[in-house]
C-alpha cells in the first residue's frame, strides 16, 4: 500500500520558525517532525510514500533522498501552484496504483492503528474513509456526523450552539483518510480544490464516505503553542513514537556549562551550549545555539544558531527565529516572536 504526506503548505502561525525550513522539517525532539509519520507508517507495514510538496521542497528532498536510508522508498511531486489539498493529491496520481492509498496532513502528531483503519475501510467497501478524533468544543472545528454503521452524514463547519444535538459525540476530521482511486478521480485536475469542502460532502452525499472515530493520541503542531505541547507529549511518552522519551532530550555535541540545570521537557538540539548556571524548563533549543551565562528560558522556542546573552530572560511563548541574537540582561515575553536573524540589546 502507498500513502501521500501532503507537506505543501507554508507554516504561516509557526512563523519566523518557518521562515528557514517547511513545516514538516521542524524538529520534535531528536528528528524533524515528519520523520515520526514515516516512523508510523513503517511501523504498519507501509513503506511506499509520495510528498506531495509545494514550499521548500528541497529540504525534504536533501534530507531524506530516496529513502534508503530508513527502510523505504520516498518519492516526490511539487505542486507548480498551491490547490490545495484535494489538488495536492491529485498530484500525486500518477504514481499511484488503483490500489487504496493512505493519505496524511503534513502537520498532524498521532499513533492512530493505521492497520485497524485500513481493514475498517476494506471491510465497509468504502471509497473514502476518515479518522476521526474527538472534542471538547467543536465550535472551532468541522463537526463531523456519522450515520449507524459510520457513513459520514453531514459536516458541520465551526458549530453554533443552536446547531448542536443533546449528547451527540462531538468529532473532528483528525486528517488521515484511505482513498479508493474512485475518490481521487473525483477531484478536478489543475483547479485549486479543498478534499475537505468540496470532494468529501460529494462522496458523503453519495453514501462512499464513512468515518473511523479513535481515541488514539491526535495534535495538530501548526501553531507555536502546539508544536511546544508535542514535544512535550514526546518526551513524557503520552504518544507512541520511536524518539526517547525518558525526560529531556540532549543531542549530540551539546555542551552543558557548570550549574546548568534542563528540565525534564527540554529539548537541546546539536551542538547547543548552555552556559554557567544557564536554566532551560519546557523550552525547545535549536541546533547550535548559544544560551550564555545565568540566562533562563522558560516555555519558549528557541531557533537554530541563535545567541541569548548572559542574564536573560526568554519567557513563556517567547519564539525566536534562527539567527536571533538577543542581549545580556534582554527580557523577551510571548506577545510578539523575535524575527529571523533580528539583534535585540
Amino acid at each position: 500500500m502507498r500513502a501521500i504526506i501532503l507537506v505543501g503548505g507554508e507554516g504561516r502561525r509557526l512563523r519566523p520558525l518557518t521562515d528557514t525550513r517547511p513545516k514538516p522539517m521542524m524538529p520534535l525532539v531528536d528528528r524533524p517532525f515528519v520523520a515520526h509519520q514515516l516512523d508510523l507508517l513503517r511501523r504498519h507495514g507501509i513503506r511506499d510514500v509520495i510528498f506531495s510538496c509545494g514550499y521548500r521542497p528541497d529540504a525534504l528532498r536533501d534530507h531524506f533522498g530516496d529513502g534508503a536510508a530508513f527502510g523505504m522508498r520516498l518519492r516526490y511531486v511539487v505542486d507548480p501552484q498551491p490547490l490545495g489539498t484535494a489538488g495536492a493529491v491529485a498530484n500525486a496520481i500518477d504514481l499511484l496504483d488503483d490500489d487504496p492509498v493512505l493519505v496524511l496532513n503534513g502537520d498532524i502528531l498521532t499513533d492512530l492503528d493505521l492497520t485497524s483503519m485500513i481493514t475498517r475501510h476494506r471491510d465497509l467497501g468504502a471509497h473514502g474513509t476518515i479518522a476521526l478524533t474527538p472534542v471538547e468544543d467543536p465550535s472551532a472545528f468541522g463537526l463531523v456526523r456519522l450515520r449507524p454503521g459510520d457513513a459520514v452524514e453531514e459536516f458541520v463547519e465551526k458549530p453554533r450552539g443552536d446547531q448542536l444535538r443533546p449528547g451527540e459525540p462531538f468529532r473532528i476530521n483528525a486528517g488521515t483518510y484511505v482513498l479508493e482511486r474512485e475518490l481521487i478521480e473525483m477531484i478536478p485536475r489543475g483547479v485549486a480544490c479543498s478534499i475537505e469542502r468540496e470532494i468529501f460532502p460529494a462522496a458523503a452525499e453519495a453514501g462512499h464516505l464513512f468515518g473511523y472515530p479513535s481515541g488514539s493520541y491526535w495534535r495538530d503542531i501548526g501553531t507555536p503553542a502546539s508544536y511546544l505541547a508535542a514535544s512535550h507529549d514526546v518526551l513524557a511518552g503520552r504518544i507512541e513514537t520511536d524518539a526517547p522519551a525518558d525526560g529531556a532530550y540532549v543531542g549530540p555535541s551539546v555542551r552543558l556549562g557548570r550549574r546548568a540545570q534542563v528540565d525534564e521537557l527540554s529539548c537541546l538540539g546539536a551542538a547547543a551550549a548552555v552556559g554557567y548556571g544557564a536554566r532551560i524548563e519546557t523550552s525547545v533549543v535549536g541546533s547550535r545555539a548559544l544560551v550564555g551565562e545565568g540566562a533562563c528560558l522558560s516555555g519558549a522556542i528557541v531557533g537554530a544558531r541563535v545567541s541569548i546573552g548572559a542574564g536573560a530572560s526568554i519567557e513563556e511563548g517567547a519564539v525566536i527565529g534562527d539567527g536571533a541574537s538577543i542581549g545580556a540582561g534582554v527580557r523577551i515575553d510571548g506577545r510578539a516572536p523575535v524575527p529571523t536573524g533580528a539583534r535585540v540589546e
